[in-house]
């Protein structure tokens, strides 16, 4: 709850830009040892990341741009910002989704192997993002007065002063934290290329439509059910991903059949 981490005279740290680099190293961390584990070259998917990690950023700073067009209209500079918080994930998967895939299919990598080397760094590095929302004060939940409620009193703090709220960002860290140690736990027990990342998808999606319920900022106007854009994407990411499971487990089962593989 503390949106600036250190001033050092004109330089200043922010917790949830420090947050976000801290989510990242780890993240990347993560991915190489998978990578090398899966018989992958290390140093390729590092750099396949570090791309990827770019243009995820730049997805998810203009999906937010695009749900506050006014606001950026007005202040064009305040798009470099994005240590006042200000990204959305469905935008960044989108963007780094799309770049991973086009260099996968350029370096001749395997997808679903490397798409699998990615889903828990992901996860790891999204917890830490969103322990950086909560820092500073972004994606804040709906006022509440339960047991569960917290207060943000910081000046400089993006959500309402003062309110009692729900903590929806440590709502999301939990889940992201528990999704990573979930994904290790199934890496070693997976049966399919695709298993691991297609289980993120699933599982974050749900979670996210869950958790969108108690969110209170401005996410876009409800369209489906009274559901927010971003919960729309969600969904869509959860069933997509339950689709994709069925598939390669459906194909995974006929390939062992046919080579009289039993499990």
């Amino acid at each position: 709850m503390h949106p600036i981490f250190l001033k050092l005279g004109p330089l200043t740290i922010h917790t949830y830009g420090l947050m976000l680099a801290l989510g990242a190293a780890l993240g990347l961390w993560l991915l190489g040892r998978l990578a090398k584990k899966s018989g992958l070259d290390p140093d390729k998917v590092l750099n396949l990341a570090m791309w990827v990690l770019i243009c995820g950023i730049a997805g998810s700073r203009l999906a937010f741009v695009l749900l506050e067009p006014r606001h950026f209209l007005a202040r064009p500079w305040h798009v470099f910002y994005i240590w006042d918080g200000g990204l959305v994930f469905y935008g960044g998967l989108a963007g780094g989704l799309l770049a991973g895939i086009i260099l996968i299919r350029h370096g001749k990598m395997a997808l679903w192997p490397v798409l699998d080397c990615f889903a828990p760094g992901l996860a790891l590095g999204q917890a830490f993002g969103r322990l950086g929302c909560f820092a500073a004060g972004c994606c804040y939940g709906l006022p509440n007065d339960g047991a569960c409620a917290v207060v943000f009193s910081d000046p400089n703090t993006l959500a309402p002063k003062g309110v009692p709220i729900y903590p929806t960002q440590l709502f999301h860290a939990a889940e992201l934290f528990a999704l990573t140690g979930f994904l290790l736990w199934l890496w070693p027990r997976r049966r399919f290329a695709g298993q691991i990342f297609f289980t993120y998808g699933l599982v974050h999606g749900v979670a996210r439509v869950v958790i969108e319920q108690f969110r209170g900022d401005w996410r876009g106007a409800p369209v489906l059910g009274g559901l927010t854009p971003t919960a729309v994407v969600a969904l869509t990411l959860a069933l997509l991903s339950a689709l994709a499971l069925f598939y390669l487990a459906s194909k995974n089962k006929k390939g062992n059949k046919s080579h009289g593989v039993s499990r």
